[in-house]
């Protein structure tokens, strides 16, 4: 039986790194082809409204309490 050091089991190999960029790409790819440009916009401009407001949340906490 072989042991795997924690410093093996944490380095990626370089063939497994290239087929998960791989996969994300084909994902990628499949998610843009099922849906229309106007709609990938929509969902674009909602994502980076939901980051702002979120960020806006972030300061109001760290803002002292009166």
């Amino acid at each position: 039986m072989s042991t795997i050091t924690k410093s093996q089991s944490q380095q990626p190999t370089t063939k497994s790194v290239a087929q998960i960029d791989e996969a994300n790409r084909a994902k990628l790819q499949r998610m843009l082809q099922c849906y229309p440009a106007d709609r990938q916009v929509k969902y674009l401009h909602l994502q980076a409204e939901i980051d702002v407001l979120i960020q806006q949340l972030q300061a109001l906490k760290k803002q002292p309490k009166k």
